[in-house]
């Protein structure tokens, strides 16, 4: 199975980076990969994964699945859910317009209709952040959790991740 995870948010704007840190971490096990660590080869083994930091532009990066035909794209954000901070949930496509999801220049719904064709599937992870004041630093919580998504992703275990109900 091929996925592209897309990665999106400032990270400019504390827990709006969470998207950018959980590639981060996808591509620091894809270099453990790389060098042979045992547990990552065989996980590796199992599927390919490409991991993209998009920043606030994720439509600048269509390219990426246009060449790569995957059979799934992941989008990470920060998403204000009305959720507990380090909340993360699946915002099912018709609930994505009604979520202040990130701080990007296109909305997410029009990107998600823009590659529907191009991938099989398309899942939205949202993170509820605690803030999103100007800043570099992630807050704990929101950081735990994006560890957690991060594995999620790499253990291909996305459906222990709850539906968003509204």
């Amino acid at each position: 199975m091929k996925e592209v995870v897309f990665g999106i948010g400032n990270t400019l704007k504390s827990d709006d980076g969470i998207g950018i840190y959980i590639v981060e971490r996808i591509n620091k096990y894809l270099e453990e990969v790389k060098r042979g660590s045992e547990q990552a080869r065989f996980m590796g083994a199992r599927r390919k994964i490409i991991a993209i930091n998009c920043g606030t532009t994720p439509e600048n990066y269509t390219s990426i699945i246009r060449r790569h035909n995957p059979d799934r794209l992941i989008l990470v954000d920060a998403a204000e859910m009305g959720l507990t901070p380090g909340s993360y949930r699946i915002i099912p496509p018709e609930k994505i317009e009604v979520m202040h999801v990130s701080t990007h220049s296109m909305a997410l719904s029009f990107l998600i209709l823009y590659v529907s064709e191009l991938c099989k599937d398309i899942v939205l992870v949202g993170i509820q952040p605690e803030k999103m004041d100007f800043g570099t630093e992630l807050s704990s919580i929101i950081r735990g959790s994006g560890d957690r998504v991060a594995n999620l992703i790499i253990e291909k275990r996305l459906n222990e991740i709850m539906m968003l109900e509204i």
